[in-house]
């Protein structure tokens, strides 16, 4: 009752990826080469000791040592006192600070970070038996882990700021309006890891940039931010304008590697056929680091009070980490639907077509004749 043809479709791996919109001729950052792979690996010009300092920058090992590194060497030099220690601090903080927004941003990150665990284990659980087949499933779940951790980094930076003692701040110095004044260090070390996760997510991940150029401007975000936490407690005028302007320029330049990572992921290919989806989050990370630096800077000219900016970074820390959350979700849905696609087209298929009434009529007939 049935015609059937069965046979395999001439489909070459990855054609399905082509009609999703993804890149048709393979770049440095391809999620088919390691991230460690020499291959992917940009071509710098210099001598042997610049091109060696790049492979160490390419391993997370030496971010973590830079970062120790300044924020040690910066604490040293600038010797900011603790809150606790200034009661007109310990005041401030008090008044400006309440807890109840902290009591319900870490209920709701909470709720957010169950969420994506829940989510993230799941996935795992059902991706087990396709690791066999589909051996880069595991690139899939990474992204979820590093939510995982920012978003369990904000519920303890929530909880820190609850504390009555506000041991998580520091005593600012400088102008009569910053005199003794708190300074929430514990959104400079909250900023200090997770910017870097997100870097990873919106390059590495996103954009499938090489570690090689997510590198360079995660190490100059990490110095900018404590460039920035440092000019709060100089009182030399002409230094802190100095310390400033250079965590601005640094700014600036990481800014433009971020949209070199754009640049490079369009090239040779147009904005239609690659979507906007994957760019979107580091253009948005690039206006909301700016915004930040202009709040910073509306504080230290004394045009935006203590507790207005920490009601922004507190808002904005949550609602960054959102948006990333957003972003990966969508990101994951279109790589899990471009994988069906790749499957379906390397996979033998079977076509079948069923015969209309009026094929089986005249096939009887046939048959009694």
């Amino acid at each position: 009752m049935e015609d059937r043809f069965q046979g395999p479709v001439p489909v070459k791996l990855g054609v399905a990826s082509d009609l999703q919109g993804k890149a048709k001729k393979p770049v440095a950052g391809d999620r088919t080469a390691s991230p460690m792979d020499d291959a992917a690996v940009v071509s710098v010009d210099g001598s042997p000791v610049a091109r060696c300092a790049l492979r160490a920058c390419r391993h997370p090992g030496a971010w973590v040592f830079i970062t120790l590194a300044g924020a040690i060497l910066f604490a040293a030099v600038v010797q900011p006192a603790w809150c606790p220690s200034d009661e007109k601090c310990q005041h401030i903080a008090h008044d400006e600070a309440p807890t109840v927004y902290n009591q319900c941003a870490a209920f709701a990150l909470g709720c957010v970070l169950v969420h994506e665990v829940a989510s993230l284990a799941l996935t795992w659980k059902n991706a087990q038996q396709a690791i066999d087949v589909i051996h880069n499933i595991r690139d899939f779940m990474i992204p979820g882990v590093f939510l995982c951790v920012t978003f369990a980094i904000l519920v303890i930076e929530n909880v820190a700021h609850m504390n009555s003692t506000k041991w998580h701040a520091h005593v600012a110095r400088g102008a009569t309006y910053l005199d003794s004044t708190p300074v929430y260090t514990v959104f400079y070390v909250e900023w200090l890891i997770n910017v870097p996760i997100l870097l990873i997510l919106a390059g590495r991940y996103a954009l499938s940039r090489p570690l090689d150029e997510v590198a360079r401007p995660l190490v100059v975000t990490n110095v900018y931010i404590i460039f920035a936490w440092a000019g709060y407690f100089i009182q030399d005028m002409a230094a802190r304008v100095i310390v400033v302007a250079i965590a601005f320029i640094l700014y600036f330049f990481a800014s433009v590697d971020m949209l070199i990572w754009v640049r490079r992921f369009y090239d040779g290919n147009s904005v239609a056929e690659l979507g906007y989806l994957r760019p979107f989050l580091t253009i948005s990370l690039i206006v909301i680091f700016g915004l930040y630096g202009i709040v910073y800077l509306c504080r230290l000219c004394g045009a935006v009070s203590g507790g207005s900016e920490w009601l922004f970074f507190l808002v904005m820390n949550a609602s960054t980490k959102l948006l990333a959350s957003i972003a990966f979700a969508g990101i994951r849905s279109a790589e899990y639907h471009s994988l069906l696609l790749d499957m379906v087209a390397n996979t033998n298929t079977v076509f079948q077509r069923s015969l209309t009434a009026a094929e089986i009529r005249d096939k009887f007939l046939l048959s009694e004749d």
